[in-house]
């Protein structure tokens, strides 16, 4: 739809133009009959030259909205397909509304975000880290690093193998507990508009002042 826009701006600038050098003669040879004639004067003429160009001008500028609308319509389409697509990443029937422990554990794990098994980002984790423990996970810029702690609070899923939380796969916790129970802090941070109170309250805006200082030490 772009290479359509741009098309029409090419023929739409091409015949615009055209027009507006053919009003300009074709009010130069009329004005100049007439103030020959006696019945047009210079200043008039001149008038109405401004006055042609203004209203071509004006109309250019008309015809390039339905190109604006061509590309809005575009972007229109691209925003709804969006909103109207359901997550497959569901909460269960039955779901577990608590977690433990703050354990974790990767048993054979694969994940890609496309089908294809040549695009995988992981393959075959295993790892398991006890609650209150501490570590640290290094790998270059497209390691996968990121993907990986995603699949903790599901915002994705693995494709093979299993991710547990407090000794329960995640799959089984109602999705709502178990994004609050895990936080992630990725390197791309965003704070919205507001003090550090209000920003650390956007979790739980009941949040006490006791609470907000003893983030991160509650709960391992």
């Amino acid at each position: 739809m772009f290479i359509q826009a741009i098309r029409i701006v090419m023929v739409n600038n091409s015949a615009m133009m055209l027009a507006t050098y053919a009003s300009i003669i074709g009010i130069s040879w009329m004005g100049a009959k007439l103030i020959v004639a006696g019945q047009f004067t210079t200043g008039e003429l001149t008038s109405m030259f401004a006055y042609a160009t203004t209203i071509l001008m004006s109309l250019m500028m008309f015809t390039m909205i339905f190109v604006m609308l061509a590309l809005s319509m575009a972007s229109f389409e691209r925003i709804v397909e969006v909103l109207e697509t359901e997550s497959s990443i569901i909460s269960p029937v039955n779901a577990v509304t608590e977690v433990a422990d703050g354990s974790i554990e990767f048993d054979h794990v694969t994940f890609g975000y496309a089908d294809a098994d040549e695009k995988r980002v992981l393959t075959d984790i295993n790892l398991s880290i006890k609650s209150g423990e501490v570590i640290g996970i290094l790998g270059g810029t497209g390691s996968g690093k990121t993907s990986l702690i995603q699949l903790l609070p599901r915002m994705y899923d693995a494709k093979t193998g299993h991710v547990r939380v407090g000794d329960r796969d995640v799959k089984e916790y109602d999705l709502d507990i178990l994004r609050k129970e895990v936080a992630m802090v990725l390197q791309t941070n965003v704070l919205f508009t507001g003090t550090i109170k209000e920003n650390m309250r956007w979790g739980n805006k009941n949040a006490t002042k006791d609470a907000l200082l003893n983030v991160g030490t509650t709960r391992n």
